[in-house]
This record gives structure tokens, C-alpha cells and sequence, in this order.
């Protein structure tokens, strides 16, 4: 009872004295029992068990994205074919691809970060029938979690509704199982226990949420001189702006000062760190924007203790009286696609001039990347119907807006 407690007291006094400088403490249970999803304007909206679920389903009807558990699950890809289905009987990690989400964007978990960029219709766990507009299965993988070893080929993807096969490495105890994640629409993801083979309703609503306490897969951390992927634990963003600053905890930076980021672990991890104990790495502070880009905070770590208890406290504060995103939100609002929808032509204004714009499609490949003009019109009538990202990045901003195509 008093770890529940400890969270309504934060989320209590986070709410009372949301206007000045508050000291947040929170704990993540012992050996980081539960991840904590926390709102800049409300404090604590959700702490549901960290270790519940192996897998996770992208809510949106027109992405296929999966992600895995990655701090106790592993995915390898053992087969291109999906019809070796019935020859797949054993496993090497030797001779198996690794593959893991990524950690700057939600969009790419492991299941789609293995997509083949040279065929423009593969969607990394399947290929995209162009009649049909289904994504069909073409990979076979096999999924690692508590000593377990399954295989598990996804089958299909139809109108936000998932379709998986999962068994035994000898096909015994075979289950199909069917996700209808776009009931979900309300959440980023929707998630599933193999183990109990459940859905898992476990997230707030995507805007109740701008921090989620929790652990993942680093790409590049660094030990004993070796940079490896590591499971750390840290904070993950709802694709919030966000910018670190290195200096004087009391200096207010100018904006223009600020790298800004929608890369979702710019607070990430390494705001600490370990030698004998854990220190907050002195002078670092991080500014993140709500999810409206209206209202700016500063946060600033003061402790963090481990798995022993998964105690950790940070100082939350409003700027006032300083407006830093004004030009920020300038820009963005002076960023404008029309038509969007379209039907692959369209015209992208601006008033920004020193910038690069980029087109990327949802397995991150780049499909245009040039300087911008205030004015630019684009013809992409041969890529598929799906939604883009429209990317534009300067030196002391970065601004992205999503496109559908719908032929």
C-alpha cells in the first residue's frame, strides 16, 4: 500500500501547484516493477505493470508496426519465406538476424525495422498486396521471453486488424490469434501477453501522456570501451519536442540556443549515471513541449536509486513570463501541405528558406531530400497510398508533419 500511496501524494501535489518549480518523487517498484506514464499538466495518469506483455500493436488502421518487450524479449528473423513455416524446428542465434525497435521513433518496432527498401511494397514482416491493399506475410521469426522459444509468423494486416500464428519450435501447441487493434484507436498501442494470451489494455489515452518512466533497447551505450544495444532505464516521450541543455541549471536558455527534438529518447537514459551508486549527471536540464506546443517545462533530475526500490525524484516547472517557441510555433504554423489528403500531387509553402526538407516513408526510407523554398510543388504519383512524413530541419529546428496519400 504505500507504493500506491506514494502516487496519489505525487499526483496530488503535482496538480495543487502546477504553476511553480515541484519536486516529483515517483517510484517504478523494485526491480522496476511498473512503468509510469506521466502528463506535464497532470502528473501521474498511468502505472501498469512493465512486464506484463511481449508484444505490441500499433492502434492506427493504415500501420502495421509491431513492437516487442525489448527489455526481456528478444526477436530474431529466421526465414524470408513464410511458407518454411513447417522447417522451422530449431534455433541458432549464430544464424538468425537480430532485430530490434527502434529507439527514437515509436513507428519502428522490430517487427517492421527489417523492411527491404528496394522493394517500395515490403513492409518489413510482410508485402503489401497492391489489389487487395492487405499486407500479407512473408517472414518467419522466432520470439525469446522468460526461457521461452516460439516461432511466430505474422499472417496478415487488413483495415487496423492483425492475424498471427504462433507455436512451439516443433509446432506443437500452433495457436492463431487475431488483434483487433483498431478498437484502440484512442491509445498508441494496444498489447498482448503470450504467456496469457490476453490483450493488455494498459496505456492512457495518447493525449494523457507526454513521459513515460519505463526500460528499453539503447542502440549505442558504452561499456568497459565497448558500444553494444544495452536495456536501460530511463524516460521515453510521446513524441514531444524536447531539448537537452548542458549549463547552469538557473540560466534560462534562449530557444535559439536549444536543439529541439522529436526523437523520443532525448531525455533518455543517460541524465545518470553509475559508479558504485547512482549520481545525476550535474548541470543538465531538459525543456520539453506539451503536446500542443503551447506551454514549455523545464525538468531537472535530483535522484535516482536503482532497481532496489525504483525510487526517483525531478523538479517540474511552467516558464513563465518567457515565451520560447514563439518562433517555433511560427514556423510550424507557416508550414502548410495541400491538398491532405492527396492523391500523390501536392504543394508544400513555407516561409522558411534555410531549411532541408525531407519525405520519408513508414519504414524510414527516404524517399525526396532537398534544400526548400518558400513555395514546392512535388508529384509522387507512383509510391503506394500510406502516410508520409514531411520533414523540415534547420540548424536550430526541427519540424515534421504526416501526409496521407489516397488514390
Amino acid at each position: 500500500m504505500k507504493f500506491f500511496n506514494k502516487f496519489f501524494l505525487t499526483l496530488l501535489l503535482f496538480t495543487s501547484f502546477v504553476n511553480s518549480q515541484q519536486l516529483i518523487e515517483m517510484s517504478m517498484g523494485s526491480a522496476y516493477e511498473y512503468d509510469i506514464y506521466f502528463s506535464l499538466e497532470d502528473g501521474i495518469t498511468a502505472f501498469p505493470e512493465r512486464e506484463n506483455w511481449e508484444l505490441a500493436f500499433s492502434t492506427n488502421s493504415n500501420d502495421n508496426n509491431i513492437r516487442i518487450n525489448s527489455a526481456y524479449v528478444k526477436l530474431y528473423q529466421v526465414s524470408e519465406n513464410i511458407d518454411d513455416w513447417e522447417k522451422i524446428t530449431n534455433f541458432n542465434s549464430s544464424f538468425s538476424l537480430q532485430i530490434r525497435n527502434s529507439n527514437t521513433e515509436w513507428e519502428f518496432g522490430a517487427f517492421v525495422s527489417n523492411y527491404f527498401n528496394k522493394n517500395p511494397y515490403n513492409f518489413g514482416w510482410g508485402n503489401l498486396n497492391n489489389q487487395t491493399q492487405i499486407i500479407e506475410g512473408c517472414r518467419i521469426y522466432i520470439i525469446e521471453y522468460f526461457n521461452e522459444l516460439k516461432k511466430i509468423k505474422i499472417n496478415n494486416f487488413n483495415n487496423g486488424i492483425f492475424d498471427f500464428t504462433i507455436s512451439n519450435l516443433d509446432g506443437s501447441s500452433e495457436e492463431n490469434i487475431t488483434i483487433e487493434a483498431n478498437l484502440y484507436s484512442n491509445k498508441k498501442f494496444i498489447y498482448y501477453s503470450l504467456i496469457n494470451n490476453e490483450i493488455i489494455d494498459r496505456e492512457p489515452n495518447v493525449e494523457n501522456w507526454d513521459m513515460v518512466f519505463t526500460r528499453y533497447e539503447e542502440e549505442y551505450v558504452t561499456l568497459n570501451g565497448d558500444t553494444m544495444p544495452y536495456v536501460v532505464t530511463g524516460v521515453m516521450t510521446n513524441q514531444n519536442l524536447v531539448a537537452e541543455f548542458n549549463g547552469d541549471i538557473n540560466i534560462y536558455p534562449n530557444t535559439d540556443d536549444l536543439n529541439f527534438s522529436y526523437d523520443i529518447n532525448t531525455i533518455g537514459y543517460d541524465w545518470k549515471e553509475y559508479s558504485g551508486e547512482f549520481i545525476i549527471v550535474p548541470n543538465r536540464t531538459y525543456y520539453i513541449l506539451n503536446q500542443e506546443q503551447t506551454t514549455l517545462y523545464k525538468v531537472l533530475f535530483q535522484s535516482f536509486s536503482g532497481q532496489a526500490s525504483g525510487n526517483l525524484s525531478f523538479t517540474i516547472e511552467e516558464i513563465n513570463n518567457f515565451n520560447p517557441i514563439n518562433s517555433l510555433s511560427e514556423l510550424e504554423n507557416n508550414f502548410t501541405i495541400s491538398p491532405n489528403p492527396n492523391q500523390g500531387e501536392f504543394k508544400i509553402n513555407s516561409n522558411i528558406n534555410d531549411g532541408i526538407i525531407t519525405i520519408i516513408d513508414t519504414r524510414g526510407k527516404i524517399l525526396i531530400k532537398e534544400e526548400l523554398s518558400q513555395s514546392l510543388t512535388l508529384n509522387l504519383n507512383e509510391i503506394i497510398d500510406g502516410i508520409y512524413l514531411i520533414n523540415i530541419n534547420g540548424d536550430k529546428f526541427n519540424i515534421s508533419k504526416k501526409m496521407v496519400i489516397k488514390k
